[in-house]
């Protein structure tokens, strides 16, 4: 099982329009998610920061299939023209990042010791 973080920024006028959004989320859009694989998302804004979280099997296929759908490209790009790129932030032009985690508590069992 993997989760992955996404983190973007909003345009400080856009954060109630990606809320609002979020809030009225096309079915479709939910189908398409559990179709390619994604089991839960989580999405928190601080200020203008929208930190997501992802847990799927294998987050490149899962974001693979997602990514070729329609309903999931026009999804997109409404989100896409509500970001603002931060490269000072980010450290890269993309307006948006992926993130693999480097310590999960899952990977513990009850006694602290690593289950490898």
């Amino acid at each position: 099982m993997e989760v992955i973080c996404e983190m973007m920024k909003l345009k400080t006028e856009n954060i109630k329009d990606y809320i609002e959004l979020h809030n009225n989320t096309w079915p479709g859009l939910v189908k398409a998610l559990r179709e390619s694989g994604f089991i839960e998302e989580y999405i928190f804004i601080l200020d203008n920061l929208v930190i997501v979280v992802m847990k799927c099997e294998n987050f490149k296929n899962s974001s693979s299939k997602l990514s070729s759908m329609e309903i999931f490209k026009k999804w997109t790009a409404k989100v896409r023209m509500m970001l603002i790129n931060d490269e000072d932030f980010f450290h890269t032009k993309d307006v948006l990042i992926d993130i693999e985690p480097v310590w999960r508590l899952d990977k513990f069992d009850d006694n602290g010791t690593l289950k490898f």
